[in-house]
């Protein structure tokens, strides 16, 4: 369940103070009416107490009973308030807690045609040296503009003959973990693709439970809000092969490992993986705002920036959310994987959330991924140092 600090009341306002000197300027009005009432229907003598009782006393308790009763009402406003204002600041403390929630990062592992050359990915798109070409795909019968992992005839060959090194790769970074923590695995594969072969992983001491029917960042957020309490992992294998692919595409396999939780053997320099922020709504600058706010980044933090999917590098609406909210990240520090690797489609957020934290592992410096799955929907997440 994301977190929406928008769903949070706005504070209460202070009630209005009762205006003495309005009060005092009514007192006078009721005063001298008292009098001119009992004045002009006062039948007896007007030296008696009864007469001063009306035309004085009975005017002034009138009018302060009614300037009590403002009083006290003013006060209650003012305690119903100040309860109601301690609820929304307890709730805003939770939430924001709740989503400044961050992954360990542990391990992980990535193919694309650039790693199968021994080229780290994030070198070359940070130099901006693109593997897009035209290539000509297993199941079409002309070039399209594309990274393509090499081998295989189709997709299933292709998973088939790396099933082993990825069982091999999975259990080195299974290894790592404490047999008893448990481990959440999601699979995050493209649609057409054969459901992964996980023959490895009876091998893993740890309990394994899987989780189903996410995909993208929803599955950190996920975690990070259901299984936050206990010590615990979260394995995810994605992977995006295409038979008849489009232009400026790309395949990608990766695997990544991450713990709720600072593991013994965790180095001193690591990367933490924060809560990522869910944008439906096309306000950019919302969603950078509060990605930020979940990392503890300041406005003016040095900032690099992983961008696929979409137009993101030439949207105006990133420009201006980077202008009000992190001006360090300007578009001489966008990184656009796209230009060099090709979208990889489901596999796209997994890829730049690998290469931002070798990144961040490299130079420390906090790093914000941006991937536009669709034109109304984005994912956003930062990692930052430890």
């Amino acid at each position: 369940m994301p977190v929406i600090l928008g769903r949070i009341p706005e504070k209460k306002a202070r009630p209005p103070r009762p205006i003495t000197r309005r009060w005092l300027i009514f007192g006078a009005a009721v005063l001298i009416s008292g009098m001119g009432l009992t004045f002009l229907f006062w039948q007896g003598e007007r030296t008696v107490p009864g007469f001063w009782l009306f035309a004085v006393v009975l005017p002034i308790l009138l009018w302060g009973s009614m300037f009590s009763a403002r009083r006290a009402g003013y006060k209650y406003q003012c305690v119903g308030q100040d309860k109601a204002n301690r609820t929304i600041n307890a709730r805003h403390a939770t939430d924001k807690g709740r989503g400044q929630r961050f992954a360990w990062f542990v391990g992980e592992f990535l193919v694309n045609a650039l790693e199968c050359e021994h080229k780290p990915t994030q070198k070359a798109a940070i130099t901006k040296m693109p593997i897009l070409q035209p290539v000509m795909p297993r199941r079409a019968k002309k070039p399209v503009r594309h990274s393509r992992l090499p081998g295989g005839e189709s997709a299933s060959d292709m998973l088939a003959s790396l099933q082993a090194e990825l069982n091999g790769r999975i259990t080195k970074l299974m290894d790592s973990l404490p047999p008893a923590m448990t481990c959440f695995l999601a699979l995050d594969v493209e649609e057409d693709l054969p459901v992964l072969s996980l023959s490895g992983l009876p091998e893993i001491s740890q309990p394994v439970i899987r989780i189903r029917d996410l995909s993208g960042l929803r599955i950190l957020d996920y975690w990070l809000d259901q299984h936050y309490e206990k010590p615990s992992a979260l394995l995810v294998i994605s992977a995006q092969l295409n038979d008849m692919p489009e232009n400026d595409s790309g395949e990608a396999i990766s695997v990544m490992l991450m713990t709720n939780c600072r593991l013994k053997d965790t180095p001193p320099v690591s990367a933490r993986l924060h809560r990522p922020q869910m944008n439906h709504s096309g306000d950019m600058g919302h969603a950078l705002r509060h990605a930020m706010l979940w990392a503890g980044l300041e406005k003016n933090i040095p900032l690099r920036g992983w961008m696929t999917g979409g137009t993101l590098t030439s949207s105006d609406a990133l420009s201006s959310a980077c202008e009000n909210y992190a001006p360090e990240l300007t578009a001489q520090r966008y990184v656009n994987i796209d230009a060099v690797a090709g979208f990889a489609g489901v596999a796209a957020p997994w890829q730049a959330l690998i290469l931002a934290t070798r990144q961040c592992l490299a130079d420390r410096e906090a790093q914000m991924v941006v991937i536009e799955s669709s034109s109304d929907f984005q994912q956003l997440c930062a990692v930052t140092p430890e």
